[in-house]
């Protein structure tokens, strides 16, 4: 049941989204890495969005981008390498595109895609890797691939 009315939230804002005119897209990128820790956060919303990038090479990485995109694609790429890296990307949009690649030991990424054509890829090479996606559309397409060190 909390699923269910998590998914007619973003449903609701993908709409309200969509309506937005390509004037108003918008990107809003912050971030702090300070000694051995970086944190980077991307929100995109409207028509026309730019490609997401984050790279980050401290020990510990936090990434998380979201993207609220009306009926054009959206994309998003994170690399990380460091001891530990966390990514999370939730996008919505007519085509969504995730790609994320991690080295290091503990790696965790998790996907959250909405869109009528949803594509993710993830590499992670480290001793723990954890990786989840959720994909809602109608063309679906995801890899997976973890290696050990």
């Amino acid at each position: 049941m909390r699923l269910r009315s998590h998914i007619w939230a973003a449903t609701a804002i993908a709409a309200a989204v969509a309506a937005s005119t390509a004037a108003s897209a918008g990107t809003i990128k912050t971030g702090l890495s300070a000694g051995k820790i970086s944190v980077e956060t991307v929100f995109g919303f409207g028509n026309d969005q730019q490609p997401a990038l984050v790279e980050e090479n401290r020990q510990f990485n936090f990434a998380r981008v979201i993207q609220l995109g009306g009926t054009g694609p959206v994309d998003a790429t994170i690399i990380q390498t460091g001891a530990t890296n966390y990514a999370n990307v939730m996008q919505t949009g007519g085509t969504t595109s995730a790609a994320i690649g991690q080295l290091g030991v503990n790696n965790t990424a998790n996907v959250m895609q909405m869109g009528n054509a949803t594509n993710t890829l993830l590499v992670q090479v480290g001793d723990m890797n954890t990786g989840a996606v959720s994909q809602f559309g109608r063309f679906n397409w995801a890899a997976i691939f973890q290696f050990g060190r």
